[in-house]
């Protein structure tokens, strides 16, 4: 037998961290457009879906989550001081770059999952339409007691009016429509609206005012907002309205003065409340905020429903000081606003500190939430004086004083049972009880936990926190590297002398009976001793503690749920307890203590959890071993205007199931919605009964008890997404070796053609029609492109798929025998193993990888003025492009200001999919210069149009300029965009304020960006050319060159054949000195920069490079023999000399590896062994012998006592095969064949009735 195996893994099946911030499956769940959503607002009843939104679609908006209530008896302060009655806003997104996916559940692991609710009032939810919110916020902040808005976005200075001698633009004719009156001057729309916010979850409604509109108009828009508030009373509904300071009373837009007479209506006074949030524009100053106050109480309002607006895209957290800092905003009585920006949370956006990764993003995310909110020590009572000056870098955070300086933390937690699981809302694996049940990337925000209240509220043995005492504290960290359930736990790690974790703020009222449970893993060394105690804190004495030890743990290294009951701690009976956390003492510095559940239970307590019933199923698509489906349930039918909560069903959330037919059911996912949405739920690959059946069930607030499953029937699995990657078998190879080209989709249709065409000439080098492969050589050094047909005629283009390289840098190895020198040989006797084989020996060109943040950093001064060519190998690992895509190449600066920063003086992107005047498939290459002002949109002119990047295959690109700005790319040496790009500058005579010309720019491969991801792969023979390459020249330095033989104007060559022991990389080229290192960048945060600065990173150069290029990296080949029950006696070259104790049939295996793969062979024929002097001469002494071992056909058995025996043959499961019956003297030999097929036997020996003999035996 031989096999194949490659060095490099597949790309579909890469399970590495990338940062793919929108998913790459299709969204399946439907929604309206705004104009829909605004005339179907007169006909809308409970129940009713907007036009071309299904019933099914239409539960991922409604919310599920009954609002909860904050604590405000018994409440109380972690920072000393701070004004519990200021409220905070987010008026940002909560949303994915392309401002699609909103809160939806899909299966990626990057999303904007925001967890600090305790700090917010209000979240705003920019990128949500009026009257159209995904349940995912919705249900998030309804139990965190926080307002969730929507969004009517008005461009800026457009007009709106509801007066008809004005005539009528859009948002005239939509705003007019939503406040049309009824005969008798009431309006017709406001209880409707009411009634529909509260069906989808959804209280303020927000206005992006810019606009121009007339007095008239707006006494009619605030009538209306006043009347929706009535309504909102009437219904039980807390209706809001959020209202950017910008159109005043009379129309007109008025910015930056306050609260005052000129908007004085549109905020409204304590019987007429217009607005609920009236948010001011930046420049805010002490006198506006004062004079705000003093208006604001005269018409009988709180001051704090005005909010001092932070613009957090264009300034961070600065302020520009003259009246407007945050020690201004700390004296007055007015509440703090955020903004920004247009598609994603600009706190989210921003979190690329540690890289594009979306494991590096998710925890920068985390850091810079607490970094806000907590303060730059991550610890609400032990923070940095008040700073003006940050940005939103998580470096430039780490003086910032924290929201908690201003606003107190808040909690909803005043019922039992309380749960948490500190489930963020993704995973990189979905657990249920600690088990790996979905392993798959996933984001479904409606299921995240109550979160702990502070991040980190921890003190000292002496109850205190300070700057100088926070090293000698435990690190308390939310980690998705775990979790009892989702995709997140609780880390309390490193070592402390004591430290008091306080996690929830609450109110629980509890008897004797009630229990506190912690379930933890710990991960040291000392997998068992916990070094912690549960601790509460009551009503009033919120700084005295009832403590109980957490016992060692009874299963290490695996979860433990430890239980006391109030009784144990001391509690009396209806206490009230107001905190609940965790104290360590004492422990080593590896200590690591998962926590995965924290609860308060009352065991007495039963629930009227209702099984939910499945009303529909939609099997979406089925491949070969993939189904993506929904599926919609109700607990409780609904019907008129009723809509129940998941309160009012006894029920938590519901798990989503499924199984297929034969294998075993598997929980997928979880959600608090009505209706659950999987992609990628596993099948056995096969082409017949493919059948499946969905699940649901529903889990009662406990957490423990659940409702029976709910199934579907079986469903038929469709086979209507087959795929059309196709795979090869060897990394490289070369002139006239044969290579097979095959469809990975076992149950794909043939294709109608396959061939391999020379890029450059257009020639077939091979092809096929109506196969699922094609078997070849390619007799000619070169890249060849892989053309593929399917059955509707529907071509897809692979390029450089095929890539024959020269023998010289080496080949995955191949074993083509593996024989011995005898084929009957005694034991102890020598047997000599030869194996023959390619080799596939060599040295080729070395690369370095770049994972991001990394990416390589070549000195700017090397190239000079707009006359050049860029040009490099490279071999992406797997795309996770970000809204603009990846970067390649870059020159630009941390020292210029935005966009300068971003983009500078050129840049190459790899781009996602993009529609300009064609539509663009993901992955080709753009090309843009300074002077190009449309930076978020490629040229197309200077895209490689048809010429994609296909990851793990070595791909060659080159990009040239000249003084007029002719620009031309090739594409693994042709060429594919050719423009004239006139405006063309360089940032040195740019005359802008931005550029700081006292710095060079420096060239980057990879590194991500604002919008672009980094690159994650390999790079290999670098080069920046002072002149314009021709094609043919192109063709030329493809090929690299020889480090004596580097050509003129080649300025700088980074062969990366060399490297230094601090990890620099010299330069070959003519600009001497100018030599290559990785780096990363240390201090950004999203658009500013001002802070940031390059670190150097140490930097390997074993990589193997491109292997067209001859180079200094060793591919040496390697033999491991597999010879059981073989004595080595010795090995020399491709033989290994053996010998054998033991009769028996042999045979060997021999596994050849190099850096390329690996190949391994089994030997055709077995030696076979015997006793060296005869069966006459086998020691005497032993009862019974059975020889040989394994066997082919029969086997040998010697009985050294005479008598009869019965010898039961067995398979490997213990059933009966066939009996025989031996009259048998001393020493006699019998033979017994054995039928059956190759494996594990055993032969049973009965001498008077009882087991002489068991013996295990191998057939061959």
């Amino acid at each position: 037998m031989k096999k194949i195996l490659l060095a490099a893994a597949l790309s579909v099946a890469s399970t590495a961290l990338y940062a793919q911030r929108t998913p790459e499956h299709p969204l399946d769940i439907k929604d309206a457009r705004f104009e829909n959503l605004i005339n179907y607002l007169d006909r809308w009843n409970a129940g009713q879906q907007p036009d071309g939104v299904s019933r099914m679609d239409d539960e991922f908006f409604i919310s599920r989550v009954k609002p909860k209530e904050r604590i405000k008896d018994g409440d109380y302060l972690a920072v000393e001081g701070v004004d519990a009655n200021r409220k905070m806003c987010l008026w940002v997104p909560l949303d994915d770059p392309t401002v699609t996916w909103k809160s939806l559940p899909r299966y990626c692991f990057e999303g904007d999952n925001f967890s600090l609710w305790s700090y917010v009032d209000i979240h705003g939810n920019w990128t949500s339409p009026w009257f159209r919110s995904t349940a995912g916020i919705s249900d998030v902040a309804a139990k965190n007691g926080v307002k969730v808005g929507c969004l009517w976005s008005i461009g800026w200075s457009q007009s709106v009016y509801t007066t008809p001698w004005y005539g009528y633009g859009k948002e005239s004719q939509l705003m007019t429509k939503v406040t049309e009156k009824n005969n008798d001057g009431t309006f017709k729309n406001a209880e409707r609206l009411v009634k529909l916010l509260k069906y989808y979850g959804i209280n303020g409604i927000g206005v992006n005012s810019e606009f121009n509109s007339d007095r008239e108009s707006m006494v009619r828009i605030q009538d209306f907002f006043r009347a929706c508030h009535q309504k909102g009373k009437e219904l039980g509904w807390d209706f809001q309205v959020y209202w950017y300071d910008g159109t005043n009373d009379n129309g007109q837009i008025t910015f930056d003065n306050g609260l005052g007479t000129h908007n004085q209506r549109m905020f409204g006074d304590s019987q007429n409340v217009t607005t609920d949030m009236l948010f001011f524009n930046y420049n805010w100053d002490s006198q506006d905020l004062t004079n705000t106050e003093y208006k604001a109480n005269q018409m009988g309002r709180s001051s704090y429903d005005t909010y001092a607006g932070f613009d957090i895209q264009g300034r961070g957290l600065t302020t520009p000081g003259y009246g407007r800092s945050w020690e201004v905003l700390k004296s007055k009585k007015i509440s703090v606003g955020f903004w920004g920006a247009h598609a994603q949370s600009l706190i989210h956006q921003s979190a690329t500190d540690n890289g594009t990764s979306d494991i590096a993003i998710q925890n920068a995310y985390l850091q810079k939430q607490e970094l806000i909110f907590s303060g730059g020590n991550r610890n609400p009572v032990a923070r940095p004086n008040i700073n003006n000056g940050c940005n939103l870098s998580n470096a430039s955070l780490k003086n910032f004083h924290g929201i908690a300086e201003l606003v107190s933390a808040k909690s909803t937690i005043q019922t039992v049972p309380f749960v948490s699981r500190f489930n963020l809302g993704n995973g990189l694996k979905f657990r249920n009880e600690g088990e790996v049940t979905f392993d798959h990337k996933w984001y479904n925000l409606n299921t995240q936990d109550l979160m702990p209240t502070w991040r980190w509220w921890i003190t000292d043995r002496n109850d205190q926190a300070t700057t100088g005492n926070l090293s000698g504290l435990i690190k308390a960290d939310l980690t998705f590297d775990e979790a009892y359930f989702g995709g997140s736990c609780l880390s309390l790690h490193g070592n402390t002398n004591f430290s008091r974790v306080k996690l929830f703020k609450t109110l629980l009222k509890v008897q004797p009976t009630y229990e506190f449970s912690i379930t933890y893993k710990l991960t040291g060394e000392d997998k068992k001793n916990t070094h912690a105690k549960l601790f509460v804190a009551l009503k009033g004495k919120t700084n005295e503690y009832k403590e109980i030890d957490i016992p060692a743990a009874t299963k290490a290294g695996e979860w433990n749920t430890f239980t006391a009951t109030m009784e144990e701690l001391q509690i009396p009976a209806e206490s009230e307890i107001a905190m609940l956390g965790i104290a360590v003492e004492n422990t080593p510095d590896d200590y690591n203590m998962y926590v995965g559940e924290m609860a308060v239970r009352n065991p007495a307590q039963t629930f009227n959890t209702l099984k939910p019933e499945i009303k529909e199923t939609q099997l979406l698509r089925g491949r070969y071993n993939a189904l993506d489906f929904k599926v919609r349930y109700a607990s409780k039918e609904e019907t008129g205007d009723t809509k129940y909560y998941n309160d009012d069903v006894d029920t938590w959330y519901y798990e989503i199931l499924f199984q297929e037919e034969g294998q075993s059911q598997m929980v997928l996912t979880a959600t608090t919605s009505w209706a659950g949405y999987v992609i990628d739920a596993p099948l056995v690959s096969r082409e017949k009964n493919r059948k499946a059946r969905l699940g649901v069930r529903a889990v009662a607030p406990d957490g423990k008890m659940k409702s029976d499953i709910s199934w579907s029937d079986w469903l038929d699995v469709p086979y209507n997404n087959p795929l059309t990657t196709m795979v090869i078998d060897k990394p490289v190879v070369k002139p006239n070796e044969e290579f097979t080209i095959k469809l990975l989709d076992e149950m794909a249709d043939p294709l109608a053609e396959i061939k391999i065409v020379d890029p450059r000439t257009g020639n077939t080098m091979a092809s096929v029609t109506n196969s699922t492969m094609i078997q070849t050589k390619v007799p000619t050094i070169g890249l060849y492109d892989l053309h593929v047909k399917d059955g509707k005629g529907q071509e897809t283009v692979t390029r450089g798929f095929v890539q024959i390289t020269p023998e010289e840098t080496g080949a995955v190895p191949q074993v083509t025998a593996v024989t011995a020198d005898k084929e009957n040989a005694k034991t102890s006797e020598e047997v000599r193993w030869t194996y023959t084989s390619k080799d596939g020996e060599g040295k080729v060109s070395r690369a370095i990888e770049i994972r991001d943040p990394q990416m390589f950093m070549i000195p700017g001064e090397i190239q000079q003025g707009k006359t050049y060519t860029y040009a490099l190998w490279f071999k992406i690992d797997k795309f996770a492009h970000d809204k603009q895509g990846t970067n390649l190449i870059n020159k630009n600066t941390v020292a210029d200001k935005w966009p300068h920063n971003n983009w500078g003086d050129l840049w190459v992107q790899i781009r996602p999919e993009w529609e300009g005047r064609t539509k663009h498939p993901a992955n080709e290459v753009s090309f843009n210069v300074m002077g190009w002002e449309a930076h978020d949109n490629p040229n197309e002119k200077m895209m490689s149009t048809g010429y994609s990047i296909t990851p793990r295959i070595w791909n060659h690109i080159a990009v040239t300029q000249d003084e007029s700005g002719h620009q031309v790319m090739y594409f693994n040496g042709k060429k594919v965009a050719e423009t004239d790009f006139s405006p063309c500058l360089r940032r040195e005579t740019r005359n802008d304020s931005r550029i700081n010309t006292s710095v060079t720019a420096n060239i980057f491969i990879g590194g991500g960006g604002v919008y672009k991801s980094g690159l994650n792969g390999w790079i290999d023979d670098v080069q920046v050319w002072d002149k314009v390459l021709t094609e043919d020249e192109i063709a030329q330095a493809m090929n690299g060159y020889q480090k004596d033989a580097v050509p003129e104007h080649l300025q700088g060559y980074y062969t990366f054949e060399e490297r230094t022991d601090d990890s620099m990389f010299p330069n070959w080229g003519k600009a001497a000195g100018k030599d290559g290192q990785v780096v990363v960048m240390d201090g950004s945060g999203g658009e500013n920069t001002s802070n940031a600065s390059y670190k150097k990173q140490s930097a390997m150069n074993d990589a193997l490079g491109y292997p067209g290029i001859v180079g200094s990296l060793e591919v040496k080949t390697t033999p491991t023999w597999t010879l059981e029950q073989a004595t080595e006696v010795g090995k020399e070259g491709k033989t290994a000399t053996v010998t054998y104790a033991n009769a028996g049939s042999y045979s060997a295996e021999v596994k050849l590896m190099n850096r390329w793969g690996e190949a391994s062979a089994t030997s055709a024929k077995t030696v076979e062994i015997s006793e060296a002097t005869g069966i006459e001469n086998v020691n005497t002494e032993v009862e019974l012998s059975v020889y040989p071992n394994p066997f082919a056909e029969s086997v040998n058995l010697r009985f050294a006592q005479g008598g009869t025996y019965k010898v039961n043959i067995l398979n490997a499961g213990g059933m009966l095969l066939q009996q025989n019956v031996f009259d048998a003297g001393a020493g006699e030999v019998a033979n017994v064949r054995i039928n059956g097929a190759k494996g594990v036997y055993f032969i049973q020996v009965m001498k008077n009735n009882k087991l002489y003999k068991s013996i295990k035996a191998i057939k061959r």
